[in-house]
């Protein structure tokens, strides 16, 4: 359907009220977002003047005056906010009827909505990727059928070469209970053996430290005493094995120190007359490291692979190998690369196929909240429905005058879609870029969350082109549905049956 210049003119001066005059709301508009503006100004720039930032914390937070300034400076953001939203609406009344004006605040709203609430959930998301690919290597190499794995060295040996891969680390990992003497009933956490030396380029271990150095697994002897003289006097202090542990298992379960003594216990390591006995060795800590991950900060603790083989008594024996990619969206072609060189013997896998279901669930729920945000559309759609439906009542009369001057019924029913199209469009555009500007602003400023709960200081946005388009699509798609039944029923007026009443 191709819309001529007329057509678009007549749908653009329907929508217009050139009568209409709303100056006062843009005024007070204007008033409430300078007042918000002042507000945030004076929060800003007060506790300068009285010297409030030379204090503590702990110190004018509890003061009576710095909560009052707190408190305003909540109100001025939700001021500015509402104010521009007003300020929206009133400048769309300057230049279109108030039905109009309405239904394209509707858009606005079903597109900028979506807009923000996705890219808040792409947020998160890749908050979460970011977490898991900073303990699991992009691509994981194991035996299949719990076979063991001893010929590592020749599969890192056929690796060379292969495109794409920064970095080859052996791993261990198995299941053991960590004690202390703050807690004698001992934990379960998992236990990972690497390579002191691969592991920062592999996983990135050495960003997530918060104390200690991973260069202690491979020279424990450099482990410095327990700073609170727990442990042994450094001149008699006993060379043990470095043991990196997740930050909640450090500093809230076992209540632990760099230097301090940890057992590590193996159910199943040893072996006696009767089977298996457990097996206990003494490790020192050598470090704590933030995932930003409950589960992984409070189970997961590195050793060096030397030790976890001669602990675990896998001499000569790996559970698989971890290599680094250059970006984490070429693992899956680095896989299926490595598992043609290797054979079937091998499980080749990326870091998406190891988290298959959680990504799935991910996606899954992304879809249905996109779908529930497109309710908004709907919304908007029956809003531009109803008042095309008005208009072609309040224009009757025009469109029986197009008519007895030659106008088709295609032509009316083109004229009735461009005013769908108009309103559609506005709306779309303001929506994109309120919906941009409202991302951009939390990804500046951050909205704060309580890290107990979420385990993140602030919210997290991410903005997908992908996305933004989808979402536009649909608006456009809704708006143009809309205007099927209105234009049907416009074109079918008889030019008499237009001008029987005037």
């Amino acid at each position: 359907m191709r819309l001529k210049g007329f057509e678009w003119l007549i749908a653009w001066r329907h929508l217009r009220d050139a009568d209409r005059s709303t100056h006062y709301m843009l005024f007070f508009a204007d008033f409430i977002l300078w007042a918000g503006t002042l507000q945030l100004l004076f929060v800003t720039f007060w506790p300068y003047f009285h010297k409030v930032h030379a204090l503590a914390p702990g110190e004018w937070r509890e003061a009576r005056t710095a909560m009052w300034i707190v408190y305003l400076g909540i109100s001025a953001k939700v001021t500015i906010g509402a104010s521009l939203f007003w300020f929206l609406f009133a400048f769309l009344l300057e230049m279109f009827t108030i039905f109009t004006a309405i239904s394209i605040m509707g858009v606005f709203l079903g597109t900028a909505a979506p807009i923000v609430f996705l890219s808040v959930m792409s947020g998160f998301e890749n908050d979460l990727k970011t977490k898991i690919r900073s303990t699991k290597a992009d691509v994981v190499i194991e035996m299949r059928d719990d076979r063991p794995f001893t010929d590592w060295q020749a599969v890192e040996a056929k690796l060379e070469g292969v495109r794409d891969v920064v970095g080859v680390m052996a791993y261990i990992e198995t299941e053991v209970i960590m004690k202390h003497a703050s807690n004698a009933a001992g934990m379960g956490i998992i236990l990972r053996g690497v390579d002191p030396v691969r592991a920062p380029y592999v996983l990135g271990i050495q960003r997530m430290l918060k104390g200690g150095s991973v260069s202690y697994l491979q020279h424990p002897e450099e482990i410095p005493n327990d700073i609170f003289g727990y442990g042994e006097p450094e001149e008699g202090k006993r060379v043990l094995p470095g043991v990196l542990l997740g930050e909640e298992l450090y500093q809230h379960i076992l209540r632990v120190f760099v230097g301090s003594e940890v057992d590590i216990a193996c159910p199943m390591c040893g072996v006696g007359p009767t089977g298996p006995i457990p097996k206990l060795k003494p490790f020192r800590v050598a470090g704590h490291f933030y995932t930003g991950m409950y589960e992984f900060d409070a189970k997961l603790a590195y050793v060096s692979l030397r030790d976890a083989q001669k602990f675990l008594g896998m001499d000569g024996e790996v559970t698989g190998i971890e290599i680094k990619t250059t970006t984490p969206e070429v693992a899956g072609q680095v896989a299926r690369e490595i598992e043609g060189r290797l054979g079937p013997a091998y499980d080749v896998r990326s870091w998406e196929e190891l988290n298959r279901a959680l990504y799935g669930a991910l996606k899954i729920e992304k879809l249905a909240a996109f779908i529930a945000l497109c309710f908004i559309l709907l919304v908007a759609s029956f809003s531009i429905a109803a008042n095309l439906l008005m208009m072609v009542t309040e224009k009757a009369r025009e469109i029986a005058i197009l008519k007895s001057m030659g106008a088709r019924d295609g032509a009316i029913v083109r004229i009735f879609v461009a005013e769908g199209l108009y309103i559609g469009l506005v709306g779309l555009v303001i929506g994109v870029i309120g919906g941009i500007a409202a991302c951009l602003g939390l990804a500046r400023y951050g909205l704060p969350l309580p890290v107990e709960v979420y385990y993140i200081e602030q919210m997290p946005v991410v903005m997908r082109a992908s996305e933004i388009a989808a979402i536009g699509l649909a608006a456009l798609a809704l708006s143009c549905l809309a205007t099927i039944y209105p234009a049907m029923l416009a074109s079918r007026i008889h030019p008499s049956d237009g001008l029987r009443f005037d």
